[in-house]
């Protein structure tokens, strides 16, 4: 399969695309333009555009080599990596945290030298309290976009992996991370709340929701 990325900045996307367009893929719109990589400078106007919240919504971009392609684009960035889980229990419900004015997933900041499995297990016991959890399988990589405090952009990748807890406790909040709410929700009830979180997020929600229901 041929390698892209969907990078979220502002919560809109970057579609970085190995390949050539379609012939049903037209050159897009001033909101949502279509290039190649070689179209260089409409790409560095439209991407500053969609980082100030400018008008464009959308970025497309076919090239030959994604990777080299982003990581052309996000040279500036500051590189972050990341794991997490999308919780169920034997009830069938998914757990979600509330941080920071928003529902979210438990997830965090890969240590030195620590597996990407370990760090999405250690991150959501830490979050959540619980601690009887095993990994099903990996879900999915997010990638989204952010600043520092001292306005340095960070380039995030976020491994996500479908987990299973076989914890009866109740999950409890860390609240030194900022989380106030830590609970389990049934499935339709989490989809309909995802409608209004973080886009990234929002995706791993609905495809671990489908792969844990219909295979």
């Amino acid at each position: 399969m041929a390698q892209s990325y969907k990078i979220f900045i502002n919560e809109n996307p970057v579609h970085i695309i190995t390949g050539v367009p379609g012939t049903s893929d037209k050159q897009g719109d001033d909101m949502h333009p279509i290039y190649t990589a070689d179209q260089e400078k409409e790409i560095a106007k439209a991407f500053h555009l969609l980082q100030n919240h400018a008008g464009v919504k959308s970025l497309t971009i076919y090239t030959d080599n994604a990777k080299q392609t982003r990581n052309t684009l996000f040279a500036g960035y500051k590189k972050i990596a990341a794991a997490g889980g999308l919780v169920f229990n034997h009830r069938g419900q998914v757990l979600l945290i509330f941080r920071r004015h928003m529902w979210d997933l438990p997830k965090g900041k890969i240590d030195t030298g620590e597996g990407k499995k370990l760090a999405a297990l250690r991150e959501v016991r830490e979050e959540t309290g619980l601690q009887r959890l095993s990994i099903i399988k990996k879900l999915t990589k997010t990638w989204h976009t952010y600043q520092l405090e001292n306005n340095t952009p960070v380039l995030k990748v976020t491994h996500w992996y479908l987990m299973m807890s076989n914890d009866d406790a109740a999950p409890v909040p860390q609240l030194e991370e900022d989380i106030e709410i830590a609970k389990w929700m049934e499935p339709e009830q989490a989809e309909d709340i995802c409608k209004t979180t973080y886009a990234n997020v929002r995706e791993v929600i609905q495809s671990g929701i489908l792969m844990m229901h219909y295979g």
